[in-house]
């Protein structure tokens, strides 16, 4: 099964080297490797087109502007013919046996349509093994900073994938649509896999396909511009998706969480917590209307299936202080 890598790639190049070349080293050689460059002002675009230079492996993709994850991802997605497409963070390196259990498990589990990895922070401490549904709709990395005492050793199915290091089958893509472009970036990968989820798709998450994660190293963890996306997308992604009933049931619970948010937000100096609220219910009419296609389409109707607690442990971690989580040194990782 032949793969395509897509890495986007804005101001990478801190980290764009040894991306690519955890992929190139890759034990599975049955690949090729897209990168979408959103018209990066740093040196990353010729780190990037030295690379392509000595390898046939490399392709890249030049944008005038940057366009946000989802749509440079939806770019290639339009040029890819391979039934793998594996997405990579321009700040992810790979082991080296990522592709080839990847490759494995979609070959094994014919209804998953996403893969996610084991991904850890460069400190050892986990980044996500897939994503959950805690009550109140919140969607939250599996494990985020909790020490790795062997919890999460075995495949299962998830409520999504993390796309810092994910597999799809690109009949995926073919049956749910491409990305959200209205996203821009963050929580993309949420609403696909709430869209998967309901049109009937599994997503597995695979132990044995490990990566390793700067974690925002082009916009900077809980800075102004990714808690302004982050909080204003999620608030979309579960409008557009959850089924009603559910959304019903859920609606006190997601209140509190969205109004507990921009409290714990605004008093740590970032306001813009509140713009994201306010210009994710000016949008509100598009969103029902997407609502309205993702409502025609489900297969899949026991989606209570997937909601697990409150997920207190997880949103404490969520809100770790920067001392806490400031053991992020490169030179730790060997792929």
């Amino acid at each position: 099964m032949r793969t395509t890598f897509v890495v986007v790639n804005y101001n990478g190049e801190k980290y764009i080297e040894k991306c690519i070349e955890s992929i190139l080293s890759q034990t599975c050689k049955k690949f090729r490797i897209l990168v979408v460059d959103n018209a990066s002002t740093d040196g990353s675009i010729q780190i990037i087109r030295n690379i392509a230079d000595r390898s046939s492996k490399v392709e890249v993709i030049r944008n005038d502007e940057n366009v946000g994850f989802a749509k440079a991802v939806n770019q290639a997605l339009e040029l890819i013919e391979s039934g793998l497409i594996a997405l990579v963070n321009n700040d992810v390196f790979l082991d080296s046996r990522w592709l080839e259990e990847m490759v494995k498990s979609a070959r094994s589990d014919l209804r998953a349509g996403i893969f996610a990895s084991r991904i850890y922070f460069l400190n050892g401490l986990i980044n996500s093994t897939g994503h959950a549904i805690y009550r109140g709709l919140a969607v939250m990395e599996r494990g985020f900073f909790e020490r790795d005492l062997g919890q999460y050793d075995e495949s299962c199915y998830v409520a999504g994938a993390c796309a810092a290091a994910a597999l799809y089958r690109r009949k995926l893509f073919e049956d749910i649509g491409f990305f959200d472009e209205d996203y821009f970036m963050y929580n993309e990968d949420v609403d696909l896999s709430l869209r998967a989820i309901l049109r009937g798709w599994k997503i597995r998450y695979v132990p044995t396909a490990i990566a390793y994660h700067v974690h925002s190293a082009s916009t900077g963890f809980l800075s102004d511009f990714s808690v302004y996306y982050n909080s204003r997308n999620w608030v979309w992604s579960v409008l557009k998706n959850a089924p009603r009933r559910i959304l019903i049931k859920e609606l006190p619970f997601f209140l509190l969480r969205n109004l507990t948010s921009v409290i714990y937000f605004c008093l740590n100096g970032k306001f813009t917590v509140i713009k994201s609220k306010i210009d994710a219910i000016k949008e509100l009419g598009e969103v029902f209307k997407k609502r309205e296609i993702v409502r025609r389409g489900k297969r899949f109707e026991r989606f209570e299936e997937y909601i697990d607690g409150f997920g207190w442990k997880v949103l404490k971690n969520v809100w770790l202080s920067k001392a806490e989580r400031c053991d992020n040194n490169i030179d730790k990782v060997r792929v």
